[in-house]
């Protein structure tokens, strides 16, 4: 496995400044992190996480408050695909919203 990094950004309504990050945190190819910037402050506020590179979204994290930590985090705990278990307060942490801050 290589120990490259791929972020791709991405600007979704041409003003020259990229609204999503897509990242491949581990080099295998397959997208580990989706982070969306949806207030236009600069740092994501959702990010969508693939945990186990299975190609489905194991956990998200929102940001309410524009402090870039979690205050809000959907996992899927048991890989059925579906997010059941919210996290909310200091724990929800634990999922960065914006990885590349």
């Amino acid at each position: 496995m290589s120990e490259f990094v791929s972020v791709d950004l991405v600007d979704t309504d041409g003003d020259q400044y990229a609204e999503t990050a897509v990242i491949d945190s581990d080099g295998d190819g397959w997208v580990d992190v989706v982070a969306t910037d949806v207030t236009g402050d600069g740092y994501a506020d959702v990010a969508e996480y693939d945990t186990d590179g299975d190609g489905w979204v194991d956990a998200v994290a929102v940001d309410h408050d524009g402090d870039v930590v979690a205050d809000e985090a959907y996992v899927d705990t048991d890989g059925d695909g579906v997010l059941e278990t919210v996290v909310t307060g200091p724990d929800a942490a634990v999922f960065p919203v914006d990885p590349l801050a």
